[in-house]
């Protein structure tokens, strides 16, 4: 009974650690270090990897921190810990643990390498909060499939999709839909609050939480609340005018709508709807019919 009372209790916590989207959050998903360890050990078992454990590792793909490619965490690895307030060296202590991470552990080693590489933010960073969700970037195959879901639930042909990746967003109102119900499903932005500058800043690898740039953004994003701007227009002007830090958003809805188009492109069946009062002087991207 014993037991089982424990093993009942354990799995509320991770419950509790795993919150998935709902009318708040839509796709979004948060997840704690408790809960990620947790289901990296039913996938991973008691196997290693290079002599190391591999759990680490495990939990940075799965909370996108990690790419074996590059062998130390992103910035967002952020997002787990809290750093003392009376330790102002934490960064430049990381980096120089990190320093020698890089210079002692093989990169091929992916185990050993991930292990010491996050050891060097339990020990120099801060406090790990293992307790507390935190956002879950989207892969670039999720935000693909939630970018066509708006399409198909707004009802966008595929001709605007082409014909915004070839002439910009601005001059599709079309496109500027997309773009806020592609934000709304990925949980980075209500037309109440505009964006989650922290989500963004996890989402997109830039300093968008500084102090600074959000006193900045906030400005910016209320003056254009106070306009009188439909909802997909202001989504566009607050991702346009106001959030600009080191990876814009609009580059990675951008980035989407031409992965998506792709296909569609190399259809000669596919017809480009353009944009209003445009000029175009550039060659089609179809083929001509031929005529003898």
């Amino acid at each position: 009974m014993k037991l089982l009372l424990v093993g009942c209790t354990f799995f509320a916590v991770v419950v509790r650690d795993v919150v998935h989207g709902d009318c708040h959050h839509h796709n979004a998903v948060f997840k704690s270090v408790l809960a990620t360890d947790h289901e990296c050990g039913i996938y991973l078992g008691d196997r290693t990897c290079d002599g190391g454990d591999c759990r680490k590792r495990c939990r940075g793909l799965l909370t996108r921190y990690w790419n074996d490619s590059l062998g130390v965490p992103s910035a967002t690895i952020n997002r787990f810990y809290r750093p003392s307030v009376h330790n102002l060296e934490y960064h430049e202590r990381t980096e120089c643990c990190l320093s020698d991470v890089r210079k002692k552990v093989p990169l091929m080693e992916v185990c050993r390498r991930a292990d010491a590489s996050i050891s060097c933010y339990n020990q120099h960073y801060g406090n790990l909060e293992a307790e507390i969700p935190a956002f879950i970037p989207f892969t670039d195959l999720q935000h693909q499939q939630i970018l066509q879901e708006c399409l198909d639930i707004l009802r966008i042909p595929d001709s605007i999709l082409v014909g915004y990746v070839m002439h910009g967003i601005a001059k599709y109102a079309e496109a500027k839909c997309a773009l806020r119900c592609f934000l709304l499903r990925e949980g980075l932005y209500t037309d109440a609050a505009g964006p989650d500058l922290h989500r963004m800043s996890a989402q997109c690898e830039g300093n968008y939480a500084g102090e600074e740039f959000r006193q900045q953004a906030s400005r910016c994003i209320r003056k254009l609340q106070g306009q009188c701007i439909n909802k997909c227009e202001l989504a566009y002007r607050i991702a346009d005018e106001c959030v600009n830090g080191d990876v814009e958003l609009l580059q990675i809805f951008a980035g989407v709508s031409t992965s998506l188009s792709t296909n569609l492109t190399s259809s000669p069946t596919t017809t480009v709807i353009f944009p209003p009062k445009i000029t175009v002087d550039i060659p089609s991207v179809f083929p001509r019919p031929f005529i003898g």
